[in-house]
């Protein structure tokens, strides 16, 4: 056996071992989304994918997804890790921190400061314990059921317009440098980003909307729809405008609420961290809030300036769609 870097055409065999231990029916991989998500279609740049291999099959997989950052008044290439996979005859045996060594070891020497991720049941404690992460964040779930949702209405008047995004462009880049100043640490939310997290990915369908008064975007959404056995679910995957601006966040909110009304959605829920004033409006538009069982955990791959301040929860800002892992 050999722990080694991704080479190409491994992703067959990772897909296969992903099949094999996750058996759940919603949000499956495929190579389409292997590519999007791993290689250099990510404006950050390409992953950093670490495998266990036996001759031709991978019993082993660990991998780090690039992102840009704002920490403070900097922006940094940092990383989130996902896709943590273990052969079942070789579970429990120190494989996967192995493997995770090794990714480590290579983000640290590429200059990736820190890694944040979502580790499931099974690999929480080893995340901790044995592999230097810490907890950060335990999300509350808002959910809002059908008889909510088909409560809203549309208010939207005068010069304000709630309208899909078919492309996100300078407008964005503009909205992000106005409003970015209120946001302590937050995931870059530029055009190239949006576009290649919301309008790129190719197996699954996003629905964003912008928020315009006198033609001038005060902030976006992003809505996801996904079928279970007969339930249609809604997602808030990301809402974004000045932290402050309750006018706009409102609007956004009940414009996302009349979407999923239209749509017929028999729940809908979001999970959002780092703005009080999003939940109030959450919690007005008729959501109710739930423990989920969400942990964000992180860990610090070299040392650098504010390598304690990402340690605080009470600095980040952080939605749904910062997770390419599960949503």
């Amino acid at each position: 056996m050999k722990i080694r870097k991704y080479q190409k055409g491994d992703e067959k065999e990772i897909l296969s071992l992903d099949r094999r231990l996750e058996t759940h029916p919603w949000n499956r991989r495929d190579l389409s989304n292997w590519y999007w998500k791993y290689t250099d279609q990510n404006p950050s740049g390409a992953s950093f994918v670490w495998v266990a291999a036996e001759d031709c099959k991978i019993l082993a997989h660990f991998a780090a997804v690039p992102y840009k950052i704002k920490v403070f008044d900097r922006e940094l290439r940092a990383s989130h890790s996902i896709g943590a996979l273990v052969e079942e005859k070789y579970q429990n045996k120190g494989l996967l921190k192995f493997v995770g060594d090794k990714l480590f070891e290579d983000l640290s020497e590429n200059g990736i400061p820190f890694t944040y991720g979502f580790p499931n049941d099974r690999s929480y404690g080893l995340h901790k314990s044995h592999m230097g992460y810490s907890d950060l964040i335990q999300f509350d779930n808002w959910v809002i059921q059908k008889s909510g949702i088909n409560k809203v209405h549309s208010e939207h008047v005068g010069s304000t317009v709630f309208k899909k995004i078919d492309n996100f462009d300078d407008a964005f880049d503009e909205l992000w440098r106005s409003c970015s100043c209120g946001y302590e640490i937050a995931i870059v939310r530029d055009k190239e980003y949006l576009k290649w997290r919301y309008l790129s990915r190719p197996d699954v369908k996003y629905y964003p909307y912008g928020f315009y008064r006198d033609n001038n975007l005060k902030g976006f959404i992003v809505l996801k729809l996904y079928q279970e056995d007969k339930v249609l679910r809604g997602n808030v995957l990301d809402i974004f405008a000045r932290r402050d601006d309750g006018d706009t966040l409102s609007e956004l909110i009940n414009g996302g609420l009349n979407f999923f009304k239209e749509k017929s959605v028999d729940e809908a829920t979001c999970w959002i961290w780092g703005n009080v004033l999003i939940e109030d409006i959450l919690c007005n538009s008729g959501f109710e809030r739930a423990r989920a069982n969400v942990p964000l955990v992180i860990r610090v791959n070299k040392d650098f300036e504010n390598a304690e301040g990402i340690k605080n929860n009470e600095h980040w800002f952080f939605a749904m769609g910062d997770s390419t892992e599960i949503f």
